[in-house]
C-alpha cells in the first residue's frame, strides 16, 4: 500500500482529482459549464445504456416463424398492388382532367352537351377510311350513332359498342352523311366520304343548289338537323367547288379542320339538347 502511494499512479490519480475540484469550484456557479461537462460525460454513457437496452431487447424477443414472415410478405404484396392500381387510377383520371380541359371552350358554349373524353386503342389495318377504336363504351354512356370530335372540329360518329369500347366511323367513310350549312351564305347540303378522297383527309358536300353562294375558304359546319348532330360544330373549310360530273349539281370539296387520319384522344358527344328528336319525328310518321 505505501509503494501505491508513492507511485506514478497515485500522483495521476491525485492530479486528476485536483483538477476535478477547480473545475467544479470555478463551475459552481456556471450553469453552462456544469451542462457542458454533464453532456460530455453522462450522456454518452446514456446513450450507450439506451443502444444496450435495445440491443438486448432485440437479442431477447422471440423469432418471427416462416409462416409469420410468409403473412407478412403476402400482406406488403398486396399493399404494392394497391398501390400500383392507384397510381394508374390517379393517372387516368389526370389524364381525362387534361383532356376535358382541352375541350373546356366547347363545353363553355355548349353547356348542355354532355362530353366523355376517350383515347384511340386501335386501328383496323383493312379500314380503308381510317375509323378506329376507342377505349370508352356502353357502361360508360356511350351509343351508336354518338357524334365523336377533338377539339379541331367533327371527326365522326359511334358506329358500333361493346361494354368497355367502341368502334368510330370516321367523316372520311361513304357511310357517313351528315347535314351541313356553310356557315357565311347559309348554303345547305350534305356532307360525305368517298374513296377517292379519304387519303387526302377530304370530304365532299353534295346537295348544293345552282344559286348557291359559297365560296373557298368558307367554314361548313353541321346544320343540326336529323338529330343526330348537334347545330354548327366544325367540320372544315370549302377549298373547291365544281359541278359533279354525275348529279350535274355543285359540289364543294372540304379540308377537314382535324386530319382524321392521325387522331389519338377523341370526345364523344353523348347527350345534348335536341338529341333524336326529328328522328323520332320521322319514325313516328314511318309507323302511321
Amino acid at each position: 500500500m505505501k509503494g501505491f502511494f508513492s507511485g506514478k499512479g497515485f500522483r495521476v490519480l491525485t492530479a486528476v482529482v485536483c483538477v476535478f475540484l477547480v473545475l467544479a469550484l470555478v463551475s459552481a456557479g456556471n450553469s453552462s459549464v456544469n451542462n457542458f461537462f454533464t453532456s460530455f460525460i453522462f450522456t454518452p454513457l446514456q446513450q450507450v445504456t439506451a443502444n444496450g437496452s435495445e440491443a438486448a431487447g432485440d437479442a431477447l424477443s422471440p423469432g418471427k416463424s416462416n409462416e409469420e414472415l410468409q403473412k407478412r410478405v403476402s400482406e406488403l404484396e398486396e399493399e404494392n398492388r394497391d398501390l400500383n392500381s392507384k397510381i394508374v387510377d390517379y393517372y387516368d383520371v389526370k389524364k381525362e382532367n387534361e383532356e376535358l380541359k382541352r375541350f373546356y371552350h366547347i363545353k363553355k358554349e355548349n353547356t348542355d352537351f354532355t362530353l366523355v373524353p376517350s383515347t384511340v386503342i386501335g386501328r383496323d389495318p383493312n379500314e380503308n377510311f381510317y375509323g378506329f377504336t376507342a377505349d370508352k363504351g356502353s357502361t360508360d354512356g356511350i351509343s351508336v350513332n354518338d357524334p365523336v370530335i377533338t377539339e379541331n372540329g367533327l371527326v365522326g360518329w359511334v358506329s358500333e359498342t361493346a361494354p368497355k369500347s367502341c368502334k368510330v366511323t370516321t367523316i372520311l367513310s361513304p357511310d357517313t352523311r351528315i347535314g351541313a350549312v356553310v356557315k357565311k351564305t347559309d348554303d345547305s347540303g350534305i356532307v360525305a366520304g368517298s374513296a377517292q378522297q379519304a387519303d387526302d383527309n377530304r370530304v365532299s358536300m353534295l346537295n348544293l343548289t345552282e344559286q348557291h353562294t359559297a365560296q373557298k375558304g368558307d367554314i361548313v359546319v353541321t346544320s343540326g338537323f336529323g338529330g343526330l348532330y348537334p347545330k354548327n360544330l366544325r367540320i372544315g373549310k370549302i377549298s373547291s367547288i365544281a359541278i359533279d360530273e354525275y348529279s350535274g349539281m355543285p359540289q364543294a370539296q372540304i379540308k377537314p379542320f382535324e386530319d382524321v387520319r392521325y387522331v389519338s384522344s377523341v370526345v364523344i358527344i353523348t347527350d345534348f339538347d335536341g338529341k333524336g328528336e326529328i328522328n323520332a319525328v320521322e319514325s313516328s310518321e314511318s309507323e302511321n
